[in-house]
């Protein structure tokens, strides 16, 4: 059944305090890749998640998402598997990839499949009429949806930061073997879409802190500062020196250097 959410003035006496716990939050999201095993998640904190999740913004509040709650360990070794079959392929196959133990999926306290509804494209913004302004409408309908549901996913990322959890988010989009063995497992229908892992819990133990840009490197006043446009070679110099970094900070997050750079 459909709820509406309450109205709350954006702006009151206490919106600084609450900015400065929303930012707390904020910083304290960090991806973890092995878990307690011996944690039992409550489902009390499993439920506050995907209310979080619930209230996230979509195109044309089409909401396009849900939520698979998976609970049984067998389930969760064959989703496992099947990630790391589709991984060995693609590492197998050259090109750069991170070096991640899936296995880990398998020992998450908690563990969602978010899935994405195609159809509900249909809400966004068109014309119905199959004029150009018509099928350019329909073009970004791919990418709303998408974001639809990153904004679903974020909201459930913070819920979980917020209850003290360690997050992580693994990506589906590509794994096409691997998302069919999780379609079929889980009874998900065909007109569906598997689109991201969400694993939470408590760390095992402490995860490496990612470095951020800070807001001047971020953002532009009016106009684009070409002061923070990067050519190629630049872009190159940067992704070579973030891999190095992460080889420092996180050995389980190592590229493995394929026939690429």
């Amino acid at each position: 059944m459909n709820t509406l959410v309450a109205y709350a003035p954006a702006i009151s006496r206490d919106s600084a305090s609450r900015y400065d716990v929303l930012m707390s939050v904020l910083r304290d999201r960090c991806t973890a890749r092995e878990f307690d095993r011996g944690y039992r998640m409550p489902r009390s904190h499993i439920e506050m998640i995907l209310d979080a999740a619930a209230t996230a913004p979509s195109g044309a509040n089409a909401q396009p998402w849900h939520y698979v709650v998976v609970t049984h360990t067998q389930k969760r070794r064959l989703i496992a598997d099947a990630m790391i079959e589709d991984y060995e392929k693609r590492a197998a196959g050259g090109g750069a990839v991170h070096r991640i133990d899936y296995n880990a999926m398998t020992y998450a306290p908690g563990f969602f499949v978010i899935l994405a509804d195609p159809r509900l494209t249909w809400a966004f913004p068109g014309l119905m009429t199959g004029s150009e302004l018509d099928q350019r409408y329909h073009a970004h309908a791919e990418q709303i949806l998408l974001q639809s549901v990153a904004a679903s996913t974020m909201a459930a990322h913070l819920a979980a930061t917020a209850l003290g959890y360690h997050v992580w988010w693994v990506s589906a989009l590509g794994q096409e073997a691997a998302r069919a063995v999780v379609m079929q497992e889980l009874g998900v229908p065909a007109d569906l879409r598997v689109i991201d892992f969400m694993l939470f819990g408590p760390a095992l133990s402490p995860p490496p802190r990612r470095w951020k840009k800070t807001r001047e490197e971020i953002a532009s006043w009016d106009r684009f500062d070409m002061n923070q446009f990067r050519n190629v070679e630049q872009i190159d110099a940067w992704m070579a020196d973030v891999r190095g970094q992460m080889r420092v900070e996180d050995e389980a997050v190592e590229f493995l250097p394929g026939k690429g750079k």
